[in-house]
């Protein structure tokens, strides 16, 4: 088939006719054309003259805000304003940390015409500001100077009928502490900007949605009748520090944690950074012999040990090269029981030699030592544990020695041998339904009750005891490391227990830091001289707070002994039965 070309030029037609309905065709759509591409490049010029100026404004504010520190901080003030944090409550809704908000007074210097003048009146309203460094801020030319902050809402007013346009107002938000040091090393503190630094106040940093109020388990009554009688034995003992945890052993809630020295959040610095130091949750330490009450669940729990038969005290033991001796040693043989109770090194060692050496790492481990708490306070410590696992690390391990936990630990996994065998994780936030994992059996935890209530009232702990709260616990005194070993004249002392004896609800740990002997103490510095007596007195003035009523049969049993050693007749004591409502 033929491909048949149609003509440019129709039959009849000319060229010029032709070209002159191209023509207009052609120039109709270049003047089309030509509107349109003048409207584009007019919308790109408007686009890039929009860009040129906002990179330049950008800049513009970037070298006005960047070279001026005090403008920066003025923005960051601003925003600060906007930032709500949680209060933080007690259990009983007692306000631990709050917000509040303060009127700051600054100036936008290169406006302020007369400076000295301006000064001068300011320091008529503001009698407290300083004058002078006013005066010298305001002559300058920058943007944003601080004059004054804290001002009251006439000291506002009067600022304002000043009518001075290069004045400025913020409101700038507060966190204030009413407790002051009591909770310090809980509670934490949050910077100038809102941001938390320290403790709670870190920890809120990390909720991804505030309530209003951020409730806790502590009872701010508790933790101050604990830091009170801390701070007095570590006076009368002279003690560098200490610290003290009482926790609800049947579901881990905390309700105090001391550690001192401690420090005022209102202003934390004006303290030494020292003092922010939290030993309770940070610090690592060997503790000594309370870990004998662990050892003992351990080797019973293993079926490889009986409570009646005995073990052989009665001369030091030889371990490779090292020698196991015991402080003040019954040196006969003895019970599992008589070797908590009268804490007995080498009696420990062969409880914990008779499980293996797995079995042994796997119950240090059921127990936590091996590993960082989960605890709401970002400042925990992890343990060190031996980096050998010969039975020379397994026989210091077993009184306490060798390896380092922080008190917290020690105080979880020591409620867990007397609430029935069940380990709960600490806890600072309530919860209803707490989970624990079970660890040793409910009989073994029973035998352990018994173990700790005989060495509060005939072992090691007896200044442990207060009539009426049935106490049980366990002592525990370790030298110090110090350069190539351990220094002699240098203890931590500390004491474990619980109350009460028959349903124990509260645990407690007490620990000082370097106590000294006194004349009372015959200058003996074991933990039964200090750390026990400490632990007394805590429970003394916490336990009425927490409801727990003493047994009536132990207060007349403690008043007829007390009579009796003064040779009068004891008191008659009435009780006093709470009706029904």
């Amino acid at each position: 088939m033929k491909h048949v070309k149609t003509p440019l030029v129709t039959a009849g037609g000319d060229w010029a006719g032709v070209m002159n309905i191209h023509a207009g065709q052609i120039g109709n759509g270049v003047a089309h054309h030509g509107v349109e591409q003048t409207r584009a490049r007019l919308r790109l010029a408007s686009i890039m003259f929009v860009l040129v100026f906002a990179v330049l404004g950008g800049r513009l504010a970037q070298l006005t805000l960047a070279e001026d520190p005090q403008l920066v901080r003025a923005g960051m003030a601003d925003r600060k304003a906007e930032v709500q944090r949680p209060a933080i409550t007690d259990r009983n809704g007692v306000v631990l940390a709050s917000q509040i908000y303060l009127t700051t007074l600054g100036a936008n210097a290169s406006e302020i015409q007369n400076g000295d003048v301006v000064a001068a009146q300011l320091n008529e309203i503001l009698p407290n500001m300083n004058a002078q460094r006013a005066r010298r801020l305001l002559a300058g030319d920058r943007h944003y100077v601080e004059l004054s902050k804290g001002l009251t809402p006439l000291q506002k007013r009067a600022v304002l009928e000043l009518g001075n346009p290069g004045l400025k107002l913020r409101r700038e938000a507060q966190r204030v502490y009413p407790s002051g040091s009591v909770a310090s090393h809980v509670v934490g503190f949050s910077s100038t900007d809102m941001q938390g630094l320290m403790g709670l106040e870190r920890r809120l940093d990390e909720q991804v949605q505030m309530s209003p109020i951020y409730a806790t388990t502590l009872d701010i009554r508790v933790q101050h009748a604990v830091r009170e009688s801390l701070s007095a034995a570590i006076g009368k003992f002279s003690a560098k520090g200490g610290g003290a945890i009482l926790m609800d052993a049947t579901n881990g809630e905390i309700l105090a944690l001391v550690s001192l020295p401690d420090f005022d959040i209102n202003r934390p610095s004006a303290t030494p950074l020292s003092r922010h130091f939290n030993a309770m949750t940070m610090g690592v330490y060997e503790l000594g012999s309370i870990f004998k009450v662990m050892t003992a669940a351990m080797a019973l729990e293993s079926g490889e040990v009986r409570l009646d038969e005995t073990f052989d005290t009665g001369a030091p033991l030889e371990i490779g090269a090292e020698t196991i001796n015991d402080a003040h040693g019954e040196k006969r043989p003895l019970t599992p029981r008589e070797i908590v109770i009268h804490s007995s090194n080498i009696g420990s060692v062969q409880l914990a030699l008779r499980v293996s050496d797995v079995a042994h790492y796997d119950f240090m481990e059921k127990l936590g030592f091996t590993q960082r708490l989960q605890f709401e306070l970002p400042e925990t410590g992890a343990p060190l544990m031996p980096v050998r696992w010969t039975d020379i690390e397994r026989a210091t391990t077993s009184f306490g020695h060798g390896f380092s936990v922080t008190p917290l630990h020690a105080l979880v996994a020591g409620a867990a041998m007397v609430n029935g065998g069940v380990l709960y994780p600490p806890r600072l936030t309530p919860t209803d339904m707490p989970v624990g994992t079970r660890v040793i059996s409910e009989p073994t935890s029973l035998v352990l009750r018994d173990m700790m209530r005989d060495v509060v009232t005939i072992g090691t702990g007896k200044k442990a005891n207060v009539p009426g709260y049935d106490v049980i616990g366990k002592t525990g005194s370790a030298n110090k490391p110090a350069r190539g070993g351990y220094d002699d004249d240098a203890l931590i002392t500390s004491f474990l227990g619980a109350f009460p004896y028959s349903d124990p609800r509260y645990a407690l740990l007490v620990m000082l830091d370097e106590p000294q002997g006194i004349p009372e103490t015959h200058n003996l510095t074991l933990a039964g001289w200090n750390a026990a007596p400490t632990a007394a007195e805590i429970i003394a003035r916490a336990a009425p707070l927490l409801g727990v009523r003493p047994a009536l049969h132990r207060l007349f049993q403690a008043n007829e002994k007390t009579a009796a050693e003064a040779g009068v007749p004891p008191l008659v004591l009435k009780a006093e039965v709470p009706h029904a409502p």
